[in-house]
C-alpha cells in the first residue's frame, strides 16, 4: 500500500477541521441560537455552554398531548342530544351488544373471554358518549303484540325500536305497524350496504323489516343421537352414516324399529326410537322432503308430493309406535313441557333437538340434520319460519336514520377484527356439545333451514298435532287428514292474506 507524504497528511487534517468548524457555524446560524443568556442556547462561560432548558408552560411551549387510541365505528359521531332511545321486547334487553343490564365490565383476572368482552364494552361506551344518548329498555311481560300495537294505534309506540319475532313480524307488517327499510335514508349504512358487522333478518312482500347481528344464530332444530343406546342395540351410528352420505330415511327408520322394543318383558315397550313434540318432528321431516306446507299463492298445500310422502313417513313412524310416550299417562301430543324433554330419560335413539334443550343428559349425545327425504334437492333439513330481529315502528320521536344508525354502531364492535363476529357464535356451543365435529355440524345445519310461512302464521302448522294422533290412532288415512283439515287451515290463510 502506497503512504501519503507528511506535506499531504497535513493538508488532509487542516481540511476535515475547516469543514467541521464551518458545519457549526452554519448549524448555530440555521436555528438561531446566540451565545446571550435570552438565547436558547443558553450561555458561554470560560467555553463552556450551558444546557438549554426543557421546553415547557414556562417559556411559552404546550407540550402536546398524548394520543390515545380509540375505537372508530362507522358513522360521524354526532350529538344526539342526550336523549333516550328506548328498546322493547317480550324478554328483555334486545339490542345487542349494549351495557344494561346485560354485562358487567370484564375483569381480565375472571373473564374467559377478555378480549372480546373488553371490545364489546369499550365500543357501547364509547357509543353512548360519542353520540351524546341513553339507552334503555322495555320488557313487556304480558300480551306483548296488544301493548305494541295498541301503543302504536295511539301514536306512541312502546319502544323506539321493537324486537319482532316471526308471527309477530308478519302481524306487524299486515297491521302496517312497523315502516320498511327502504324508508331509511342512511348514507354509508352496513345493514342495508355491506352487511358486515349487522344484516336484514328478514324480507317479505319486496321489503325489507327487520335487523340484527349477523353471528350464527344458537336457535337450530337437529336431530339428536343417544349414543349409549345406540351401542347398546348395535344399531348403526347415525354420525358415521351421515359421514358416509348414507343419512336418509330408510336408514333412519331402521334405527328406530331397532331401537323400539320392550326391555322388561311385561309387553310394553319402554323404549323407543324417536322422542320429541310430534308437531315438531313432522315439520322438520317435511322440511327435510322440501315439502312446503303453504305454496306461493298462500294456500293449504299439505297435499304437495313432496309433503305428502313426508306425511307417509310420519304416518309409519306413529302406527308402529316408534315415538316415546308415557305409558301411564297414555298418548298426549298436547304435552309440549313432557314430550319435548322426554330424551331425557335417556330411552330414545334419536330425538328432536335444539340447544337450549339441553340441560343435564346422563348419556353421551351427538347430533346429525334430519335425514334427507327422497324428495330433497335443495340440502334443506330442517323448517325454520320468518328471522327476527328489530323494527323501526310507526310513531317514534326519532327520526329512523338515527335509529339504524345507533345500532350499526352497537354492532360494530370487532372493528377491524371481523372474524371475532364469527368465533362468538361457537362460545356456547363449545360448551353444549361433546365435540368439535358435532359443533361444526350445528354449524353447517344452521345455514340449511327452509323458510316457510306456514310456520309464520299464528297456530297454522299445529295442525300437524291433529295429523298425528289420527295417525297413531288409525282413526283417519295420510290424505283423510289432508282433506278433513283443508277447510280450516286454509280459512286461517285467507283471514291473513286476503
Amino acid at each position: 500500500m502506497k503512504l501519503l507524504s507528511r506535506k499531504t497528511f497535513a493538508l488532509i487534517i487542516m481540511l476535515l477541521v475547516l469543514t467541521l468548524a464551518l458545519a457549526a457555524c452554519r448549524d448555530t446560524t440555521e436555528n438561531g441560537d446566540t451565545n446571550d443568556n435570552g438565547g436558547a442556547g443558553g450561555t458561554e462561560a470560560n467555553g463552556y455552554v450551558t444546557p438549554p432548558e426543557p421546553p415547557g408552560p414556562a417559556n411559552g411551549y404546550v407540550t402536546p398531548p398524548v394520543e390515545q387510541p380509540t375505537i372508530r365505528g362507522i358513522h360521524e359521531p354526532r350529538d344526539l342530544g342526550g336523549g333516550t332511545i328506548v328498546v322493547a321486547s317480550g324478554w328483555g334487553n334486545a339490542m345487542p351488544f349494549s351495557i344494561p343490564s346485560r354485562m358487567e365490565e370484564p375483569d381480565p383476572a375472571v373473564t374467559a373471554d377478555y378480549h372480546r368482552q373488553r371490545l364489546i364494552w369499550d365500543n357501547a361506551v364509547r357509543v353512548e358518549e360519542e353520540f351524546n344518548f341513553v339507552l334503555d329498555y322495555v320488557h313487556v311481560v304480558d300480551d306483548y303484540m296488544g301493548v305494541f300495537t295498541s301503543s302504536v294505534m295511539a301514536g306512541s309506540p312502546v319502544g323506539d325500536l321493537v324486537f319482532l319475532g316471526g308471527s309477530e313480524l308478519l302481524v306487524s307488517v299486515l297491521g302496517d305497524l312497523i315502516m320498511p327499510l327502504s324508508a331509511v335514508n342512511l348514507p354509508g349504512s352496513d345493514i342495508m350496504g355491506p352487511q358486515i358487522y349487522g344484516r336484514v333478518n328478514q324480507s317479505a312482500f319486496g321489503e325489507d323489516w327487520v335487523f340484527y347481528y349477523t353471528a350464527l344464530s344458537i336457535h337450530v332444530w337437529m336431530m339428536g343421537v343417544n349414543l349409549d343406546l345406540i351401542n347398546a342395540i348395535g344399531a348403526p351410528n347415525p354420525i358415521d352414516l351421515y359421514n358416509a352420505g348414507q343419512w336418509n330415511w330408510e336408514n333412519a327408520l331402521n334405527v328406530m324399529r331397532m331401537a323400539t322394543r320392550d326391555t322388561t318383558g311385561d309387553g310394553v315397550f319402554d323404549q323407543w326410537g324417536i322422542a320429541g313434540q310430534p308437531g315438531d318432528i313432522a315439520m322438520h321431516f317435511i322440511a327435510s322432503n322440501d315439502g312446503p306446507l303453504v305454496d306461493d299463492n298462500f294456500n293449504y298445500s299439505f297435499d304437495h308430493p313432496n309433503t305428502l310422502a313426508a306425511l307417509e313417513f310420519i304416518e309409519t313412524i306413529f302406527r308402529e309406535g316408534l315415538w316415546q310416550y308415557d305409558p301411564v299417562q297414555g298418548f298426549n301430543p298436547g304435552d309440549w313441557g313432557r314430550n319435548s324433554f322426554a330424551f331425557h330419560e335417556g330411552n330414545a335413539a334419536l330425538f328432536n333437538f335444539i340447544p337450549w334443550l339441553h340441560g343435564d343428559l346422563s348419556f353421551e349425545f351427538g347430533v346429525v340434520p334430519f335425514p334427507s327425504g327422497p324428495n330433497n334437492t335443495t340440502g334443506a333439513s330442517w323448517m325454520d319460519g320468518w328471522g327476527g330481529g328489530l323494527s323501526l315502528p310507526f310513531g317514534s320521536d326519532w327520526a329512523p336514520e338515527d335509529l339504524l344508525m345507533i345500532t350499526e354502531e352497537y354492532l360494530a364492535w370487532p372493528g377491524d377484527e371481523i372474524e371475532l363476529i364469527l368465533e362468538g357464535s361457537f362460545v356456547t356451543p363449545r360448551t353444549i356439545f361433546s365435540t368439535e365435529e358435532d359443533v361444526q355440524r350445528w354449524a353447517s345445519i344452521a345455514n340449511r333451514a327452509r323458510s316457510d310461512i306456514g310456520r309464520v302464521v299464528p297456530e297454522y302448522y299445529w295442525v300437524l298435532g291433529g295429523f298425528v294422533t289420527h295417525f297413531a290412532h288409525q282413526t283417519m288415512s295420510v290424505m283423510e287428514a289432508i282433506e278433513a283439515y283443508r277447510p280450516p287451515q286454509q280459512e286461517l290463510l285467507d283471514l291473513f292474506f286476503r
